[in-house]
């Protein structure tokens, strides 16, 4: 089947919007089980209707009016983030009581400044505490659902347009469907082919943390001439002139006998390729990165085609910031936001998928369960903040004192685990012990404060103390406790007969 075979002015774009939609805010009910998510977007007559995701609806009206309190103060601020909005003062949201839920909900608005677009209504359960959330998170899922949105209405506007914009929306189709950063670029130079003539695409990327550089991310084609992970500085180049202006540029061999470089200052001399295209992946100033197309003989091209891969590398652009959104999702999913190590759920998923692979392929597992001694006489005394600082130098010690290849986590409060892997006990009660001594010699130190700080640590191995992630923590934290009653700041190995403090 050829591109021409399809009659792509019949393809429907909003499944793949809801797809994305879809998928976005299961992030969220992954990271909070429990709570309500409800999309809105603005209508003609300034209200805000309800679109459908896969939600439960029954609590809410199907429009919400702009006099709202909570959306009022929103469409007058300038802000843009996520905020908490109390349920009482905005019971006209509810259809039914809001005291069947939390005293708040969430508004996450869509749009630029004084242009809201819509916004997500997350009603909060009342077993989730104000403090457990992270609004950040909020903020990220907004901001791309109303990226998705934008790119869907532009694709819907230009699909009964000519038979290029058909194909582009097919390009679109396929890009939304690609996992990777190579998948993307793979398919664009597979359909970009279609439009340009070219012999290798190059994706370029500008590091947030070093924005002074950009570097060579993907190469599609021979990589003469450049290698992936090479980075330049941001001056003297059409590459870094697209990224700081935001325009695309052309560069033709014939024609520009004296630019200041493509990727760097005077690099055209020995440049392998007559034509040039670079298009930035974002239509601003300072943006992220350029998609380059390279071709070893000069063709013409139409401003049609341009237009075209604008709207691809803008694509890219839309994807890259997906990708790096689901990245920084999994990790409010998965970290602990205080120490940064693995939180419960997050540990005892890892617990379950190494101890399978030890029974599987008999290889030794050993669980340290770490608990800080006198940790409530910390926080009574010096206050929560000192108490989290605390708990944040101890987390830096525990990974300073395990192997790459060990996984540790926060069990709760003071508590941590650490499951080591493929080593044997004695071995692990080397590590442990490093751990206490470690956190004995430190010096925490804050606001002028100097705290001494202990740990007790039990250790259980697989299977002589347990064949069960829960046996094999109950002894390690029955160790632990064993530990402490012989006063602190010492490792203990499971014997039979120990009990966890719950049944002492």
């Amino acid at each position: 089947m050829t591109l021409t075979d399809i009659d792509l002015l019949k393809i429907d774009t909003k499944p793949f919007f809801k797809s994305q939609l879809k998928h976005l805010l299961n992030i969220l009910y992954t990271v909070y089980p429990g709570i309500y998510v409800y999309f809105y977007a603005k209508t003609d007559d300034h209200s805000y209707s309800l679109q459908d995701p896969p939600t439960n609806k029954v609590h809410l009206f199907e429009t919400i009016s702009s006099d709202v309190p909570a959306i009022a103060a929103m469409l007058s601020g300038q802000g843009r983030e996520s905020l908490f909005i109390l349920n009482q003062e905005n019971a006209a949201i509810f259809s039914s009581e809001p005291d069947a839920w939390a005293e708040f909900s969430i508004l996450s608005p869509m749009g630029e400044s004084q242009k809201l677009t819509g916004f997500l209504l997350t009603i909060i359960p009342q077993e989730i505490s104000r403090d457990a959330i992270n609004l950040a998170v909020f903020n990220e899922v907004a901001a791309s659902i109303g990226a998705h949105s934008v790119t869907s209405e532009i694709v819907q506007t230009y699909k009964d347009r000519s038979d290029h914009l058909s194909v582009m929306l097919e390009v679109n189709t396929h890009l939304n469907v690609a996992a990777t950063k190579t998948d993307f670029l793979f398919e664009i130079t597979r359909f970009g082919k279609y439009f340009l003539q070219f012999d290798r695409a190059v994706l370029v990327l500008r590091p947030e943390n070093t924005p002074e550089y950009f570097m060579i991310d993907s190469i599609e084609g021979d990589e003469k001439g450049l290698q992936q992970g090479m980075s330049y500085p941001v001056f003297n180049s059409l590459v870094s002139q697209a990224i700081l202006t935001g325009q695309y540029f052309i560069y033709r061999k014939s024609q520009t006998p004296n630019p200041e470089g493509i990727y760097r200052t005077g690099d055209y001399e020995d440049y392998p390729y007559d034509q040039v295209i670079g298009f930035p992946l974002v239509k601003a100033k300072n943006g992220p990165g350029v998609l380059i197309l390279e071709a070893t003989g000069e063709y013409p091209v139409k401003p049609g085609e341009l237009g075209i891969f604008e709207m691809i590398s803008q694509s890219l652009g839309a994807a890259l910031t997906r990708f790096s959104l689901f990245e920084r999702l999994n990790n409010y999913a998965t970290i602990d936001t205080l120490t940064h190590l693995y939180n419960l759920r997050a540990l005892k998923q890892r617990f379950e998928e190494e101890l399978a692979r030890a029974g599987r392929y008999q290889n030794s597992l050993v669980v340290l369960f770490l608990d800080l001694d006198k940790f409530k006489l910390v926080n009574d005394t010096y206050g929560h903040l000192t108490g989290d600082f605390v708990l944040r130098e101890i987390s830096q010690i525990i990974r300073d004192s395990i192997r790459t290849s060990d996984i540790p986590g926060r069990y709760g409060g003071e508590e941590f685990v650490v499951i080591m892997v493929n080593a044997d006990a004695a071995a692990c009660m080397a590590s442990a012990k490093r751990i206490c001594a470690a956190v004995r010699d430190h010096h925490f130190e804050m606001n002028e404060i100097s705290i001494q700080n202990r740990v007790s640590i039990g250790l259980s191995e697989f299977p002589r103390d347990g064949e069960t992630m829960q046996e094999l923590i109950q002894s390690a934290d029955a160790a632990m406790y064993t530990a402490k009653r012989r006063g602190g700041d010492q490792v203990v190995k499971y014997e039979k007969g120990m009990v966890p403090k719950s049944r002492a």
